[in-house]
């Protein structure tokens, strides 16, 4: 009898300690698991690592002048934590990074210090969220520090020290960044159409109409336009959507759209790029490209140019009016167009930040005459009317102690002071609550002279988002010439987006097609399953693309004395992932699906390796008992959901399914059968029946 012994790693979910049973041990030993929320996968890896080196030599390398003094990063940030007494979480992945002379970085006086030594290897970099926390993360180029933000304006103050200086920049400043952005070749691109309108939906003091305006051959852009009931010519106020959940469906839009229309405002919203009936068109992914960031430009004066045509729009009132990615729009929208006499960028407006998504800073604007901010371009508005809205809760906390004094000292050059103001809600965090749009409705009340007494947000109607589509919610009064994919939308662009935006808008169908097969008949459900699906297969495509079989180490199976393969590697490194991938596909399968329904997405998944499994056990074994049926099935079944957080079919996947026919083969053994023998008589009759059919043939 074998004696057994026990090896225990740490958060690593139990069917790769089953594969590495069979992988890396002798018969009969046993793996076990530990299992623990704070602990990240990165602590399994490099145990494991530890582990197989250990099995490739006797030693470690020592701690030399010859070895760089290399220690793993891993281990370098646990010491900086312990040392300094501070808590370390993180948004990378130290899996094989190694510090070369690491103690040497580490700077015994300050943690800060020491945190920058090490991480700039890696083009990490760290966040501080309080006193004993700090977040490590990836180099982000839109974001920086409130400090840069402050030593940037103190710079771009020393360029022009008066008015005649600016006067000089400002055009300049404008002329590069519109040429940066790379939008008039696509505006020249754009199609003469008529908007297509939507019937009229009449409420208290306003009415509402789904617009469609086509911009380049086959892509539209889809919004609604909040108009007051009254006759006679109204202010204009553009209202780019920011990245709200449900975009400018969501009832504090709606409020806001409505009650400035209530006001006397002619307002319209309009889709996000990729968002909305957008989505329906390109595809979510697309979003996520530089080519998000024209495309939104260009529908935003596309809508302008159209508006200034009604014999309802006052040209000399035309404002422009958006919270987070919407304000960026904002003051992007009022450089490139000198038609806007008012704008009200809402919590967005930061010199040291130019906006997280690739739709806001994914052109290299900032890059125009030397580096420039948003803070800069919004002063190029002046000396119009401006309000910036800020709060104490996200990257606009600094606009009272930096961004507005700048803005200021601009609006002075011009003698308008009071022309720009700061509304700071110090207690509030990021969104477009109350308190904000109350600041939106008062500005524009000051520059429009919108009717006060009618801003009452009781009075507006919150509309079911299908009520806002003019194409239908499943596109189905889509124009014949619409295009459907991003691709097509790219050749009007001198760029490409990169393989893995692709890759996402291919993994999103794939995440609608299975759903889809479930005909669930209830969009909400359909729209969570959805979101569950595509979650998941962008963490195993994305942790298996970032973690090759090369990050293993090239050992020896000990069970057979070979090489460990290319795909025992690559399930050693995907293994490796956190276990919350696979129990967050799981538990969100369960919370909308029956049984019945989890196992058709896992057959989809696995392509039905499960059945056709099964199949062939019943074929080699055409006297299977009951027992015999429900040992397999369970093995089968335990195959395929662990299968599901591989990537590719003949490789990893596969390889799992072996581990538990392994099993199943090892049962019959067990348990009076002779699988060797029950494998070769299948075999031969299936030989038999060859040749007997061979021979009907030639008769």
């Amino acid at each position: 009898m074998v004696k057994e012994s026990t090896i225990r790693f740490v958060d690593f979910r139990s069917f790769s300690v089953y594969f590495l049973i069979n992988i890396i041990s002798t018969e009969g030993m046993n793996i076990s698991l530990i299992s623990s929320d704070k602990c990240r996968s990165r602590s399994f890896f490099s145990s494991f690592a530890g582990l197989l080196l250990l099995m490739i030599s006797p030693t470690l390398p020592a701690q030399t002048y010859e070895t760089q003094f290399a220690r793993p990063l891993g281990q370098v940030l646990n010491e900086i934590g312990t040392r300094f007494n501070i808590k370390l979480k993180y948004d990378v992945d130290t899996t094989g990074k190694v510090v070369p002379f690491a103690d040497f970085r580490i700077r015994p006086y300050s943690p800060e210090e020491s945190l920058t030594n090490v991480l700039s290897l890696f083009d990490f970099k760290y966040a501080r969220q309080d006193e004993k926390t700090y977040k490590i993360k990836a180099y982000e180029y839109p974001r920086r520090t409130p400090e840069d933000g402050k030593k940037q304006l103190s710079y771009l103050n020393s360029l022009y020290k008066d008015s005649a200086e600016w006067a000089i920049r400002r055009p300049a400043l404008k002329k590069e960044y519109r040429e940066r952005l790379q939008i008039d070749p696509v505006l020249q691109q754009r199609v003469a159409t008529k908007p297509i309108f939507g019937k009229i939906r009449k409420f208290d003091g306003y009415t509402v109409q789904n617009m469609a305006i086509e911009t380049l051959p086959g892509l539209y852009v889809c919004g609604s336009v909040y108009s007051p009931t009254g006759k006679g010519k109204h202010a204009l106020i553009l209202c780019p959507n920011g990245h709200w959940a449900d975009g400018r469906y969501n009832s504090d839009e709606q409020t806001r759209f409505a009650t400035l229309a209530r006001m006397g405002a002619v307002c319209v919203s309009y889709d996000l790029f990729g968002w909305g009936e957008s989505e329906l068109q390109v595809g979510m992914p697309a979003h996520r490209t530089p080519v998000a960031e024209i495309v939104q430009l260009m529908n935003g004066l596309t809508i302008l140019d159209y508006m200034l045509t009604r014999n309802d729009i006052d040209p000399q009132r035309v404002g422009a009016n958006g919270g987070s990615g919407g304000g960026t729009q904002v003051v992007q929208l009022t450089v490139l167009d000198d038609r806007f006499t008012a704008a009200c960028p809402t919590v967005n407006l930061a010199s040291h930040f130019d906006g997280g998504c690739p739709c806001e800073s994914g052109m290299p604007g900032m890059l125009a005459c030397d580096g420039t901010n948003n803070a800069e371009l919004m002063a190029a508005f002046a000396p119009k009317p401006v309000c910036v809205i800020s709060d104490g809760g996200d990257w606009t906390a600094s606009v009272p102690e930096l961004e507005f004094p700048y803005l200021q000292r601009i609006y002075n050059f011009y003698h308008a002071g009071n022309n720009v103001t700061n509304v700071h809600l110090a207690a509030e965090k990021h969104d477009f609550g109350v308190n904000k749009r109350a600041a939106v409705y008062d500005f524009f009340v000051s520059s429009f002279h919108l009717d006060k007494t009618k801003c009452d947000e009781s009075k507006v109607t919150i509309e079911p988002k299908e009520a806002m589509y003019s194409f239908g919610v499943n596109a189905e009064k889509m124009p014949a010439n619409a295009i459907r994919d991003f691709g097509t939308v790219e050749k009007y662009f001198n760029k490409k987006a990169d393989a893995k935006i692709h890759s996402d808008i291919d993994l999103e169908k794939r995440a609608r097609n299975f759903v889809d097969t479930l005909k669930l008949n209830d969009k909400e459900k359909e729209n969570r399953v959805f979101n569950v699906i595509k979650t998941h297969m962008k963490a195993v495509r994305d942790w298996h693309n970032e973690h090759p079989y090369t990050s293993v180490p090239a050992g020896i199976n000990p069970r057979n004395g070979e090489k460990l393969t290319d795909v025992h590697r690559d399930v050693i490194a995907c293994s490796a992932k956190p276990k919350s991938v696979h129990e967050n596909l799981m538990n969100g399968l369960r919370k909308d699906l029956t049984e019945d329904q989890t196992d058709l997405i896992l057959d989809l998944y696995t392509i039905g390796k499960y059945q056709f499994t099964l199949k062939g056990f019943k074929a080699i074994v055409p006297d299977m008992t009951e027992k015999e049926e429900q040992y397999v099935i369970q093995q089968l079944r335990m195959a395929r959901e662990q299968a599901v957080d591989f990537k590719t079919m003949k490789g990893e996947i596969s390889a799992i399914f072996e581990i538990y026919k392994d099993n199943c083969e090892k049962y019959f053994n067990e348990n009076g059968r002779n699988w060797r023998q029950m494998y070769k008589t299948y075999t031969n009759r299936l030989k038999a029946e060859k040749e007997a059919k061979k021979k009907i043939n030639i008769q």
